[in-house]
């Protein structure tokens, strides 16, 4: 921004009049850029300026400090909310209301003061009236920025009900890992689904879900999937992708950083189209959800991390701190919003409640609670809760840059499992998420909390076998992760199991019969068609494999063929 000089040198001599009165300068005869540059000058001089602030009123060092720690610069339109707006006085009636002597509002009693000055200019996606500070005041105003470090947010008594999620949306990712690799799961839409598989949409994990089986929390581990790369297309059908293999090995820590940071940085979640109390009559509306959840998570940052805060509060905090968090250009008459409940439309700044409040407390009790940067305290009989609680997991991601915690950067090695005579298997999941990925090729899940139980089952193992695991591998895999202490009777019963396997063969297929053999002749000897072809049955019959039916269905078609379809 501009130097003092210049701003003062673009004053009428009115204004510079009242200014020097303020600091106490006596204003030289003579040109006006000469009154400018020597009024400038005092303003400048060793212990002026600390002077000068000396009788500011606390509302005042407030907005000063927080003119500061925006850069120097802040919209106007965030200032006014809580600081008033500065009236637009011609000479007369500024002789007449004396605005420095009697100010308006808080800006008003910083814009006398010469401190703060008037501009249109770009802020961030905002182009419009700004405040700044001229650069060479700006300096020495920097210590007001720590006064604005932490929230004033209230601090809520200890609620009777939490509801704490920690690690949850990772295990549910890694549950849809889990059954995307047992299953056809279609990598198209329901509408589309080949025969005989679903589609990602209508997974459902039942009791295999460890967090809240809530449809947009559902929506979000489905978008996350994607999000992470964790999925690939292979002819149709979703499986596990390499880079799955590769985020299940991460510690902890680092693959919730991944979680967290695949949700704030998507530009296509919005949590604004999912509250509840909100429609929207025009679709056309400018939001650019990154920025909003950005500005929002920076204003949570200020608050204090482990303390039970009152959600209310922090919302009185927010509408302060940056009201705009959802609008930075500040126009809160253009969308067309209604209550979802009355119909109403929410219009002006009296709906910031119903609009970025609703949108704020969506988030937090949604997305961040999920995500396991919140726990929600709920008193009583509360059907909605009344205060949150930044956990030690969420205060180290809301940084512009989340940290990993040095405990957890130092520690990713899993505690050994332990089998029972009853072949069942417990693991903690601390660190294990790997280990319990390749665990569930063999055994099946049963439940967990801090601790993770598994029960190999004779069913379980031979649908391994069908998946190409065998019994020796399996072994392999349980002395490991056991360190070596794998019960005799758990072997034997293995070994047994293993000995059943591919004494009878089934298979699925498709049966392709030709009218007579020259037909099949003729389609076998095709180039792109005869590799598609499996076992033969007779001159006129042989089996298809599934995954090849339809490739085959389109050569066919290509070469003059069309074949009937029977169910």
């Amino acid at each position: 921004m501009r130097d003092l000089y210049r701003c003062l040198d673009e004053y009428p001599p009115e204004l510079l009049e009242a200014i020097s009165g303020v600091w106490q300068v006596p204003l030289p005869e003579g040109e006006p850029r000469q009154v400018a540059t020597h009024l400038a000058e005092a303003m400048l001089a060793p212990n002026a300026l600390e002077r000068a602030l000396h009788g500011l009123t606390p509302a005042a060092q407030s907005a000063l400090a927080e003119i500061v720690k925006e850069g120097g610069v802040a919209p106007g339109h965030r200032l006014f909310v809580s600081y008033g707006n500065i009236r637009r006085l011609g000479p007369a009636a500024m002789e007449r209301e004396q605005p420095w002597a009697r100010p308006a509002g808080v800006l008003e009693e910083l814009y006398y003061k010469g401190v703060i000055y008037r501009a249109y200019a770009a802020v961030g996606g905002y182009y419009g009236e700004v405040y700044f500070i001229p650069r060479d005041l700006l300096e020495p105003l920097q210590k007001l920025e720590s006064e604005v470090a932490e929230l004033d947010v209230q601090e809520a008594p200890a609620p009777t009900r939490i509801e704490h999620d920690g690690s949850a949306l990772a295990e549910d990712l890694l549950a849809f890992l889990v059954r995307i690799r047992q299953g056809r799961i279609s990598a198209s839409g329901p509408e589309r689904t080949r025969k005989g598989s679903a589609a990602l949409d209508e997974l459902d994990l039942g009791p295999r879900l460890v967090g809240e089986n809530h449809p947009e929390r559902l929506v979000l581990l489905r978008r996350l999937l994607r999000r992470l790369d964790l999925l690939q297309d292979q002819k149709s059908i979703l499986r596990p992708s390499p880079r799955a293999r590769k985020w299940l090995r991460l510690p902890d820590h680092h693959r919730a950083r991944s979680i967290y940071l695949a949700w704030r940085d998507d530009p296509h979640w919005d949590e604004l189209d999912r509250v509840p109390s909100l429609r929207f009559d025009d679709r056309s509306r400018q939001t650019n959800p990154i920025v909003a959840r950005s500005n929002l998570l920076q204003v949570l940052a200020k608050c204090p991390a482990g303390r039970w805060l009152l959600l209310s509060s922090f919302l009185d905090a927010l509408k302060h701190r940056r009201p705009d968090f959802l609008r930075p250009d500040g126009d809160y008459d253009s969308w067309y919003v209604r209550d979802a409940g009355t119909g109403e439309y929410l219009s002006g700044f009296a709906s910031w409640e119903k609009v970025e409040g609703a949108l704020a407390t969506h988030t937090i009790t949604s997305s961040l609670r999920w995500l396991g940067v919140v726990d929600l305290g709920y008193g009583g009989e509360d059907a909605d809760p009344t205060a949150f609680r930044i956990t030690d997991h969420g205060s180290s991601l809301l940084p512009a840059e989340p940290q990993v915690p040095q405990a957890e950067a130092t520690s990713s090695s899993s505690p050994p499992a332990t089998v029972g005579g009853d072949l069942t298997i417990t693991m903690s999941v601390t660190n294990s998420m790997y280990e319990r990925y390749q665990l569930e090729r063999f055994a099946e899940w049963e439940a967990q909390d801090s601790v993770a139980t598994y029960r190999i089952t004779a069913d379980s193992v031979w649908k391994a076998y069908n998946a190409g695991v065998k019994t020796a591998q399996i072994a392999r895999f349980l002395e490991r992760i056991t360190k070596e202490k794998v019960p005799p009777a758990v072997s034997r019963t293995l070994q047994a199991w293993g000995g059943r396997f591919g004494r009878a063969t089934l298979r699925k297929a498709v049966l392709l019969r030709t009218r007579d053999e020259p037909t099949m002749s003729q389609i076998r000897s095709h180039p792109k068609v005869g590799g598609l072809l499996g076992e033969t049955l007779s001159p006129t019959m042989c089996l298809v494999d599934e995954e090849n039916a339809e490739e085959l269905l389109t050569q066919l078609k290509d070469m003059g063929i069309w074949p009937r379809l029977i169910d």
